[in-house]
């Protein structure tokens, strides 16, 4: 007699690796962190909105890319003034974070006071960031990825918005000798449309490696490069 699909799934699900099952592509799939990006229109209206699609795709330069529904504000304000800043929030920010993403700008111009959020500005390029986020990255627009960029048949859901970071701004507390200890900051991880909390730390780059030749690289990536004070 034929297994019911149910009897099936079951089995499938108890033995990892046994068998593969094809789902329409999800981009939410991919884990990622929760950004806040902060910009400001030309009149100087500074808004904030999280962010997911957001990931590093340089590394010298050091160039961002980030997703934005194109009719976001945070869109229309980044082509208009060719520059944003990426606000790293932690655990504690979560409730801001998910005001400010599921909120729009136009119909609650005062989300930033109703998520409890203050504005500062940073010190050499002056853009507005947020002092509650341990790191705050001033990028300067230097690419628009769109429908024609992309070589699709329909518009996407997304811009995909590079920028290149032209400043950037940490919390003392999470300063090491000579490093920023991004490890030990309970950042938001987003995935399948939930929050989470990042994992505990599993190794070191190069952890497979001689441990002198990583010790030495580790320091290399690291380094601040003599940052002053």
């Amino acid at each position: 007699m034929a297994a019911s699909a149910e009897e099936t799934q079951t089995k499938t699900a108890g033995t990892a690796g046994t068998g593969r099952t094809s789902i329409p592509p999800n981009a939410f799939y991919v884990p990622s962190p929760v950004v806040l990006l902060s910009t400001e229109s030309e009149d100087g209206e500074v808004d904030v909105s999280a962010m997911s699609a957001v990931g590093v795709v340089c590394l010298d330069p050091p160039i961002l890319a980030v997703g934005i529904k194109p009719r976001r504000h945070t869109y229309k304000n980044i082509r208009r003034t060719g520059s944003f800043v990426v606000n790293l929030p932690l655990q504690d920010g979560l409730e801001a974070s998910d005001y400010t993403g599921t909120r729009s700008w136009r119909k609650e111009p005062e989300k930033l006071e109703k998520a409890g959020l203050e504005v500062g500005r940073l010190p050499e390029s002056g853009l507005p960031y947020l002092p509650s986020c341990p790191i705050s990255m001033a990028c300067t627009l230097v690419g628009n990825l769109g429908r024609h960029e992309l070589g699709l048949d329909m518009p996407p859901s997304h811009q995909v918005v590079l920028g290149r970071m032209t400043e950037c701004s940490v919390d003392d507390t999470w300063l090491g000798e000579d490093e920023v200890r991004l490890e030990d900051m309970p950042i938001l991880v987003y995935l399948n449309r939930v929050y989470a909390a990042r994992g505990d730390v599993l190794g070191v780059q190069r952890f497979t490696d001689d441990p002198a030749k990583r010790e030495a690289k580790m320091r290399e990536y690291r380094s601040l490069g003599g940052r002053q004070e």
